[in-house]
């Protein structure tokens, strides 16, 4: 069985869920960010799947001791489409840290559903692209941002397999991302 190497971006000495600012102050924001982003690692370092967890980012978190890629600051995108020649002969899963559902099952289906190339799970409004698999990063056209679902599943040429899980679904990005997880019966410490 061929394995997948993760990666998560992870904003480091800059703010965090600054759309969140109305209603955490910044140490709370960080805190959050903090929080969702060790249980989207515990998710990845206990799935099977997996013979590698790394992040993306410009500072190493204190309680990180896994491989970090530095982000050179030149946005999301031009930092995956530099890694694609490094990772090459890699499964590469790109996942954000905002996920406080995300669980080792939604992780397997979604790699599951990458066997044909690729497999996107897109936010709870279909509009962004809260991870992607894919068996052969080389030459995919990464467009993390305002409206990437449609993006990335264009740069598939259509033949993406979507993924629509909760867990994978919900991210924390707005004050009514925050409230629905909280309905749900997250219960986040940070807040």
């Amino acid at each position: 069985m061929m394995t997948w190497t993760a990666l998560i971006p992870l904003k480091g000495s800059g703010e965090r869920k600054t759309r969140l600012a109305g209603r955490l102050n910044e140490a709370q924001r960080r805190a959050l960010s903090h929080e969702l982003f060790q249980h989207v690692a515990s998710v990845l370092n206990r799935s099977s799947e997996l013979s590698e967890v790394m992040i993306l980012s410009d500072v190493r978190p204190d309680d990180w001791g896994g491989p970090l890629i530095f982000d050179e600051g030149r946005g999301l995108n031009a930092e995956l489409q530099a890694l694609t020649s490094t990772f090459r002969s890699r499964r590469l899963l790109v996942i954000h840290a905002d996920l406080p559902l995300v669980s080792t099952e939604d992780i397997a289906t979604l790699l599951a559903g990458a066997e044909d190339g690729c497999a996107i799970a897109p936010d709870r409004r279909d509009s962004g692209t809260n991870a992607i698999a894919l068996r052969d990063a080389a030459g995919f056209r990464f467009c993390f941002g305002p409206d990437s679902f449609m993006c990335h599943h264009d740069a598939s040429q259509g033949r993406a397999c979507v993924l629509r899980r909760l867990g994978l679904g919900l991210d924390i990005e707005t004050s009514g991302d925050l409230e629905a997880a909280v309905a749900l019966g997250v219960a986040l410490q940070a807040i």
